[in-house]
């Protein structure tokens, strides 16, 4: 009995003894635990990575069910963001057609009490203590703006508009306060709306129009074109950007008014909708003096140490691993790109993109465009990005994002794969074309659009390095 004893010790204290002479690898990426790396069957290497920051070319049109950025945000960092949206508010319509009149009577009515502009409010980034002033134009009849089913690029110039039309200052903490008003003879409670009042006299000049003018909505936009909302240069605190909604009926154009009905004064409401595509999201950012426009400055051509991502319309680093295309061939039991995060300037206000985006650069002879990362990119039916994050990788923890090149790593050292350069960004939208395949591959990643950046180790960096992380055994 001692001796078996004595020998169950032996083999308890053996094991672990090899246990702490074993280095066990995870990475935050899947659930699987990497063989423990012993240096006599399983091993582990760094491979350098060559990074530069260059602006993103960006070709993003916003859509009617966009959600729309609305502000101006000034970081210290990255620099100033500015969000004008412009839309159009139709009558609602009556069997198909636009109601002819939609106040009735011209003779009927017998005052406007007020006319107010209501939009959706979604969310907001940045500091939500900004304090901006929101004013409303009439757009110019000679602007050009229209109806689109394409939607407008968001670099688009601004639409001449110079009619005042109201305005009022907010705290963007406010805007999912509950509200209570009158609407008509009822009183009524909501959330998530920002509402400008306008000027009665706009509201007059649109309910003196005949039905002539109410037959289409082409004699409408003859006679108004729609808004344009922008944010106060002059506002107190410009530090943010908030998100609202055209598509949901909560933004709209609401007349409070009081007519006659049935020989009696009455107070009465009506409503113009959103019930076309005319909408525009323009979109621009002025990084002069900054950090980020400094580390633009010094990208093309170098390695740099740091990388400062912005979301669309913003800047892509471009990364090459040298060491890859001569890696000799071996079992590959994990390849992850490690990128870690840098400490940035009020990162407590302007956080991370929500999701982080990797691809490859098309450089097959004759080719052009992106590919997806060969063999590790998984596409997925259920996910709303349409692949799975949690698994590819673009999901920052423990501040650093790793993305899972198992896959592609292996493909390149044991079936003779090209190496392809790599792009590390966050778009609003984008379409690489599935790897092995003629399919462009639309998705939309970081959203809403303007939200997040982030500073992350390059390539130089001494004590952050950008790297491929790889655990293997020989063949």
């Amino acid at each position: 009995m001692k001796k078996l004893l004595y020998s169950l010790s032996f083999i308890v204290v053996f094991i672990l003894s090899i246990v702490s002479c074993t280095k066990i690898r995870t990475t935050e990426i899947g659930s699987d635990v990497i063989p423990p790396v012993d240096n006599v069957t399983v091993f582990d290497t760094v491979l350098e990575i060559q990074s530069e920051i260059i602006p993103l070319a960006d070709s993003t049109r916003m859509r009617d069910t966009g959600t729309h950025a609305l502000g101006i945000m000034q970081d210290p960092s990255f620099g100033i963001t500015s969000g004008e949206v412009y839309l159009q508010l139709l009558a609602q319509l009556s069997s198909g057609s636009p109601i002819k009149q939609p106040f009735g009577p011209p003779d009927s009515i017998l005052g406007l009490d007020s006319v107010v502009l209501s939009l959706r409010y979604r969310s907001l980034y940045g500091d939500s203590n900004a304090m901006e002033n929101l004013k409303v134009f009439e757009i110019d009849q000679s602007s050009g703006f229209r109806d689109s089913s394409l939607g407008y690029l968001i670099s688009q110039p601004s639409f001449a508009a110079n009619n005042l039309l109201g305005q009022k200052s907010f705290t963007f903490s406010s805007f999912n306060d509950s509200l209570i008003y009158l609407r008509a003879n009822d009183t009524v409670k909501t959330v998530n709306e920002i509402r400008i009042p306008l000027d009665n006299s706009f509201g007059l000049r649109l309910m003196s129009y005949d039905s002539t003018i109410y037959k289409s909505d082409t004699n409408f936009n003859s006679q108004f074109r729609g808004f344009a909302i922008k944010a106060d240069e002059g506002s107190a605190a410009k530090r943010a950007m908030a998100y609202i909604s055209l598509i949901d009926g909560g933004t709209r154009l609401t007349f409070h008014y009081r007519k006659k009905v049935n020989n009696a004064a009455d107070t009465v409401v009506t409503e113009f909708v959103f019930r076309n595509k005319a909408n525009a999201n323009l979109i621009s950012r002025n990084n002069s003096g900054t950090p980020y426009a400094a580390n633009l400055a010094t990208g093309t051509g170098t390695n740099q140490s740091e990388l400062y991502l912005q979301s669309t319309p913003g800047s892509v680093a471009m990364l090459s691993i040298p060491g890859l295309s001569g890696l000799s061939n071996r079992l590959v039991y994990r390849a992850a790109l490690i990128a870690e995060r840098l400490d940035g300037l009020e990162d407590n206000y302007f956080n991370e993109p929500s999701v982080m985006f990797l691809d490859a650069v098309n450089t097959d002879p004759g080719g052009s465009g992106y590919y997806t990362i060969p063999k590790s990119f998984i596409t997925s039916a259920t996910n709303v990005l349409k692949y799975e994050p949690a698994q590819f990788g673009g999901i920052l923890k423990n501040n650093k994002y790793e993305f899972d090149l198992t896959r592609y790593v292996q493909g390149i050292v044991t079936d003779g794969d090209p190496s392809y350069p790599l792009r590390l960004y966050a778009p609003y939208i984008t379409r690489p074309v599935l790897y092995g395949t003629s399919t462009t591959y639309t998705m939309n990643i970081a959203t809403p659009v303007t939200r997040g950046r982030i500073i992350v180790g390059g390539g130089a960096n001494t004590t952050k390095k950008l790297r491929l992380y790889i655990v293997y055994s020989r063949i």
